[in-house]
């Protein structure tokens, strides 16, 4: 932000929502640095929030997501931050480094979720901030997956993973990977009960609502109740799971959409197809079946064989 726009803070309205067309943004908003930013429809940044865009990295947001005031977000160099649709971060939380959050969480106020922390046992007799230059501790990802509600003040700690639809509770810190639709508090976090009994089966429908959650990463949760679950690329995931499966088949559409799974690939045009792909080590790889496609294409049903 000049010097200009923070003596005038109407002038760096209008500057941000000149720079970026169709982002909503309110009063000393500051979005800086080298790196890349691409957001979908109907964003909204709120009241003081800072955005460092550093070298080589890329901030990605989905449409209908709403940061609210005094958030601060900095992207990993070289790597990217993803936000998706229908996402909410409240007042004061602070994403940094190499994270992804899925679609339709709730970040609760002064949520910290991190990827990077300082080494002070690597050289102990050395201060911490020159073993930081000697001995840098290597970024480790986090992941957020869809509907996950992140209570007031919780920390979520480099290289943690949480599973959709988790819950966590306020002021609890998250240092190992929660299972999903687990509800979890403390310092440490702790697992209390589970906010629905997610057992993955052999087959799923997409016009059976309780089948939602096992259509898992990779799909639009904005989309309506009924139909297909829908995939934009470039990756989904479906939790499925029996007794040693020889393959998986799914029914889907889409206009000449490439769909792989390990390296076995093929091809919709247009009208419902059903597939099957081999499975390979099953015992590894269940339940979570991640499949790559090369567009957007709906899934109407899947099921193991």
């Amino acid at each position: 932000m000049s010097a200009l726009e923070r003596l005038f803070p109407a002038f760096a309205l209008l500057s941000q929502r000149l720079r970026y067309s169709g982002l909503r943004c309110g009063l000393r908003v500051e979005i800086g640095g080298t790196g890349r930013l691409s957001y979908g429809d109907g964003v909204s940044v709120g009241d003081g929030t800072r955005v460092e865009l550093t070298p080589g990295s890329m901030l990605k947001i989905g449409s209908g997501v709403s940061i609210s005031r005094n958030v601060h977000v900095v992207p990993e160099s070289g790597r990217a931050t993803r936000i998706g649709a229908g996402t909410t971060i409240q007042d004061g939380c602070r994403i940094y480094g190499a994270v992804a959050i899925g679609q339709r969480c709730i970040l609760a106020p002064n949520v910290f979720v991190s990827s990077g922390t300082h080494a002070f046992d690597t050289v102990p007799h050395r201060p911490i901030q020159e073993q930081e230059r000697l001995a840098p501790v290597p970024s480790r990802p986090v992941a957020i997956h869809d509907d996950c509600w992140l209570g007031i003040n919780s920390a979520i700690m480099p290289g943690v993973t949480i599973g959709r639809g988790c819950v966590v509770g306020a002021n609890t810190v998250v240092t190992s990977d929660l299972a999903p639709f687990s509800i979890a508090v403390g310092q440490a976090a702790r697992v209390v009960r589970q906010r629905l009994d997610f057992s993955p089966k052999a087959r799923i429908d997409a016009d059976n609502e309780y089948d939602a959650p096992y259509f898992y990463d990779g799909f639009d949760l904005m989309r309506a109740q009924d139909g297909p679950m829908r995939a934009s690329g470039p990756e989904f995931t479906l939790a499925l799971n029996s007794p040693t499966p020889r393959a998986v088949r799914l029914a889907a559409s889409g206009d000449d959409v490439g769909i792989s799974l390990g390296q076995a690939r093929q091809t919709i045009n247009g009208e419902r197809t059903v597939l099957e792909f081999p499975i390979e080590n099953a015992d590894a790889t269940l339940p979570f079946l991640r499949f790559k496609a090369d567009g957007a294409l709906a899934v109407h049903w899947a099921e193991l064989v």
